[in-house]
């Protein structure tokens, strides 16, 4: 008897455990009020790994949907090696936009981090967003230009 009480007691405390844990993560995204708020959040979820909170803060134009965006996302994680970021400039462009510049830092590769990446923040229905766009940066000169968006490319078997 002791032992399908305790059983019932552990298998309450799971649920409740889980239900906790779900309402804490939904209540801890909130609508960017700023665009730096937004950065801030899509760059702590995208260093913490966590799909669901870089989608939040988020509009990525280089993946057709959010499935495979989410997808895209959560296989980057197994192979990204960005460890940590700095956001080293911002310029208001109009009431609903700001450039930011970020340097991401890079663990295990032969470069310690990036050149300043050019992100725009934009006013959404949903708050402040950043606008996630294709960047090719060239290790060897630093140079950053505009890549052609994930679902745009076409690879072969050579």
């Amino acid at each position: 008897m002791k032992g399908k009480k305790l059983v019932s007691l552990l298998l309450a405390g799971v649920v409740a455990g889980s239900i906790l844990v779900a309402s804490t993560t939904t209540a801890e995204r909130v609508v960017a009020q700023t665009p730096m708020e937004a950065a801030t959040e899509y760059y702590d979820a995208y260093i913490a790994r966590d799909a669901e909170g870089m989608m939040f803060y988020s509009k990525d134009i280089n993946y057709l949907d959010e499935k495979s965006r989410e997808e895209g996302y959560v296989k980057d994680f197994k192979t990204n090696p960005t460890t940590g970021y700095e956001i080293v400039g911002s310029k208001q462009i109009n009431s609903n936009e700001v450039e930011i510049s970020v340097i991401e830092k890079y663990a295990g590769q032969g470069y310690e981090q990036s050149p300043p990446l050019p992100y725009k923040v934009f006013k959404s229905d949903n708050g402040w967003k950043v606008l996630v766009e294709p960047l090719e940066i060239n290790t060897a000169t630093g140079e950053v230009t505009k890549g052609t968006p994930i679902h745009q490319r076409k690879y072969t078997d050579n």
